[in-house]
């Protein structure tokens, strides 16, 4: 499916990825162009934990599921992302060249605009005034979410060492 660009603009101007570049119809036109549409079924893997990607995934419709795999083999779900809550995933991917973390399942009809790394890459050299704040805002989530798994550990830590000592 092909959406128009009046509504692809208007889908990013809403993800908080793009947030610097919100109020310029310019950077966002030029974004608009390295971006391409994806039609997934419902039920259907997009990403696979563990296989090599260079994609990024904005939610257009639709909504998917992120799942781990334990140590012991059993998946469970992580979060659920829907459309209306403005999300992407896999955007690692435009950063390193390292296997996925998560697998990405659809849990209902889905329509994604995706981003390539190479697209990516290129169009930073192209405009680095917006490839910038771009890279600027994923290295802020990223850090955001090492805080967090730090965090996490910590207190997983602590629980472990009370469970030992108690």
């Amino acid at each position: 499916m092909a959406f128009s660009n009046e509504a692809v603009t208007a889908r990013l101007k809403q993800i908080p990825l793009f947030a610097a570049i919100r109020e310029s119809p310019e950077d966002l036109s030029r974004l608009k162009e390295i971006c391409r549409s994806r039609s997934v079924g419902r039920g259907r893997t997009v990403i696979a934990e563990g296989d090599v990607g260079s994609e990024m995934y904005i939610v257009y419709s639709g909504a998917v599921e992120i799942q781990k795999r334990t140590r012991a083999g059993d998946d469970y779900t992580v979060v659920v992302l829907r459309a209306e809550d403005n999300v992407f995933f896999g955007e690692l991917a435009l950063i390193d060249d390292d296997k996925r973390s998560a697998t990405v399942i659809t849990r209902e009809d889905c329509e994604f605009l995706v981003i390539e790394k190479r697209d990516f890459l290129q169009f930073g050299d192209s405009y680095p005034q917006i490839g910038l704040p771009i890279t600027r805002a994923l290295a802020t989530i990223l850090s955001a979410r090492l805080r967090k798994t730090t965090g996490d550990m910590l207190t997983i830590f602590d629980a472990l060492v009370q469970e030992l000592q108690g």
